[in-house]
């Protein structure tokens, strides 16, 4: 009971931040949305944030049952603070808390603008900080900063992406006459930014497997719950690469040369499938995300 409400806690909240740091840093890098565009954006980023701080809540007090051993700590006060005043998880906890409310308060104050990008960087703060409070802890003394700074860039790299697929498929989902502009700016924005997101990713990923997994522990994946986790994500994430693939090399190039409105129209629909099995298939990595910080991996 509390391993199932401690995983669905870190997978409302991982959802939250991944969108709230995610939606909110992409007009940094692409397309500055106008308009009822730009009153969407912060409506997703706002509640991404009020989810974030729900969540956080649910993460905490399912962490303390799990410290006491029994469901009841759930509701027991001076098991709260105790964990909250006396552990590093409550101390990190705390400051996430702080730095999330911070956000939703300057985010539902300001459109773009020098305020906004205070609250992308607080947004920053509030996914790397998730490293701390997680496997990021575990290594060698060697591997004390390097692990964690490894997991806080991985996280931040998957929230641009993940952020970035729920802004473009609420872009194409839009009936605005601006539909198509803000589309193809969004895409330019994207592509520049994705090849490095996804190196990031996959540097990070394997620095974070060399102190989780280990080595020696790399062929027999299958034989852990933790390992099985992992495995699942491993596919999950080849499979966006393969659709991301697909989007950047053919999907793309098919909307950019499209000779009339309705060859756009067919494009478009193909893209929004696209883009919505994508968004799928990273729900699904932060499924096995939320699971895999909730069991012990290989090397603890």
């Amino acid at each position: 009971m509390i391993l199932a409400g401690l995983a669905v806690a870190r997978f409302l909240h991982f959802s939250a931040l991944m969108l709230l740091f995610g939606c909110s840093v992409f007009p940094l890098y692409a397309n500055r949305p106008g308009g009822e565009l730009q009153i969407r954006l912060r409506g997703i980023v706002v509640t991404a944030a009020a989810v974030a701080l729900g969540s956080a809540l649910l993460w905490f007090a399912f962490t303390a049952a799990g410290m006491s051993g029994r469901i009841a700590g759930l509701a027991d006060p001076s098991l709260l603070w105790l964990v909250a005043q006396s552990t590093g998880f409550g101390h990190i906890w705390m400051a996430r808390l702080l730095l999330i409310a911070a956000a939703l308060v300057l985010f539902s104050r300001t459109s773009l603008g020098p305020i906004w990008n205070i609250a992308v960087f607080l947004s920053a703060l509030a996914v790397a900080s998730i490293a701390w409070t997680g496997h990021g802890q575990n290594g060698a003394v060697a591997g004390v900063l390097l692990h964690p700074v490894a997991d806080a860039l991985h996280l931040m790299a998957a929230a641009i992406w993940i952020g970035a697929l729920a802004w473009l498929l609420s872009l194409l989902s839009s009936r605005t006459q601006a539909r198509r502009s803000e589309i193809d700016y969004a895409l330019a924005g994207f592509s520049g930014v994705g090849p490095a997101v996804v190196a990031c990713l996959v540097i990070t990923g394997v620095v974070n497997s060399l102190f989780l997994i280990g080595p020696q522990n790399a062929f027999s994946l299958w034989r852990t719950p933790y390992g099985l986790a992992l495995l699942f994500k491993l596919a999950f994430f080849a499979a966006m690469f393969a659709l991301a693939t697909v989007n950047r090399f053919r999907l793309t190039p098919r909307l950019a040369m499209a000779p009339n409105c309705a060859a756009a129209g067919q494009a478009l629909r193909a893209f929004k499938g696209s883009i919505a099995a994508e968004t799928a298939l990273a729900a699904l990595v932060l499924a096995a995300v939320a699971l895999m910080g909730a069991l012990p991996p290989p090397t603890d």
